[in-house]
């Protein structure tokens, strides 16, 4: 049986505007996340998946609105949880700010920017816990020197006054998720969430995260490139290609099984450990369109080997199972042919 949902997003477009002209970041994006699962979006830089993210937590910028579409957050525990429509919520208004940070927070994917360098880390996580809890100030500060000590910062006694400048990149980064799982959120964005650290760091904060999705039965929405991330900590995958989401389904089906070209071509560019340097590593060939300037029909046909006169309309989403889901002409079987 399957869980209650999370996070359900249904037929999201969010335009961006410049100059007279539109670009369609995220243009029909659907998908669902089960309490206590972690959903992976995969995809090229500039794809949507951040966009997606930002959207959700309506921390979208000034010419940017969304067209279309439903964000559904069901904030109870139970299976008849009420829905909240984030996406009818004011961006700053009373109640996304308490969903923001407390139920549904999100990993940044750059520190530098998401830190205020004028405040203490210590002042800046202990914030989100007097916002968002009834903790007294002496309990704010331990629970912020533990939530460092957690993720791998030495010496969290003393790191908690220090300012941004005083971190690496790396303890930037931990401070940020520090932050964000603070308040054991029912949804948890992470947007890259590891990228300026080491692998061994790495294992560690994936593993405060898996410890916070069965403890708190944490829905996580992960985006990432890293494909060994992907089969190792997701339940199900979305492949995204310029604001479209071309295959989805669960972790043995998109990366077992790959239908859309495009999720077989990336699959393809990623060297296999142990194969050694003689390895054929096939790059996508050609390169992403103009945001601005987007293909007719489907997106990826500009850069597809298997593309014909049908792909100068969008296809239809079809099922090829219960969860497998796929956007394409010309779906690729086991060989490789159509």
């Amino acid at each position: 049986m399957a869980n209650p949902i999370a996070l359900q997003v249904k037929d999201l477009k969010t335009y961006f505007y410049n100059d007279q002209r539109c670009n369609k970041a995220v243009n029909g994006v659907s998908f669902e996340i089960e309490k206590g699962k972690t959903l992976c979006i995969v995809g090229e830089s500039g794809c949507g998946k951040s966009v997606t993210a930002s959207t959700i937590m309506q921390l979208l910028p000034t010419l940017s609105r969304i067209e279309e579409g439903e964000i559904n957050y069901f904030a109870g525990d139970g299976e008849n949880a009420p829905a909240i429509r984030i996406d009818q919520l004011e961006r700053n208004g009373a109640e996304m700010r308490r969903i923001r940070g407390s139920e549904i927070a999100m990993i940044f994917q750059d520190p530098m920017t998401a830190l205020n360098p004028a405040y203490t880390i210590g002042f800046q996580i202990g914030e989100t816990l007097q916002y968002h809890t009834s903790l007294g100030k002496k309990e704010i500060r331990q629970k912020t020197i533990q939530l460092l000590a957690d993720m791998g910062i030495p010496l969290p006694e003393r790191r908690v006054d220090e300012y941004p400048h005083q971190y690496s990149g790396g303890m930037r980064q931990r401070a940020m998720i520090a932050m964000a799982m603070a308040c054991q959120p029912k949804i948890l964005i992470a947007d890259e969430p590891t990228t300026a650290l080491d692998v061994t760091i790495q294992a560690q904060i994936f593993e405060l995260m898996d410890d916070l999705k069965k403890s708190n039965n944490t829905a996580i929405l992960l985006i990432t490139h890293d494909m060994g991330v992907v089969a190792e900590l997701a339940d199900s995958v979305a492949v995204m290609y310029m604001g479209n989401i071309v295959e989805a389904g669960t972790v043995e089906e998109v990366l077992g099984q790959p239908r859309h070209p495009y999720t077989r071509a990336l699959l393809q560019s990623i060297p296999v450990l142990g194969k050694g340097r003689n390895q054929r590593i096939a790059a996508i060939r050609g390169s992403t369109p103009d945001a601005y300037d987007r293909p007719v029909g489907c997106q990826f046909e500009p850069r597809c080997d298997f593309a014909s006169p049908d792909c100068s309309s969008m296809p239809d989403e079809q099922n090829l199972s219960d969860t497998h889901r796929l956007r394409c002409w010309h779906p690729q079987r086991d060989s490789g042919s159509e």
